[in-house]
């Protein structure tokens, strides 16, 4: 009967474990995501910021014309 409540015992700890290391790899996840995300945001403001320097010159330089 011991034994019983021991191994009871230990398959509950497992899927507490199991549970844990799956909420764990799940904010990994959504930090790497996360993390993906800043990056693309960053390269679209920089390429948008690019435009806009551009086409100032270029305003620039037809009014010079």
């Amino acid at each position: 009967m011991e034994r019983e409540v021991i191994n009871l015992q230990d398959k509950r700890i497992e899927r507490i474990i199991v549970s844990i290391s799956a909420m764990i790899a799940d904010a990994i996840e959504v930090a790497q995501k996360a993390n993906a995300m800043s990056i693309d945001s960053e390269k679209k403001l920089i390429l948008a910021q690019l435009k806009l320097e551009n086409l100032y010159i270029q305003l620039k330089e037809s009014e010079n014309i």
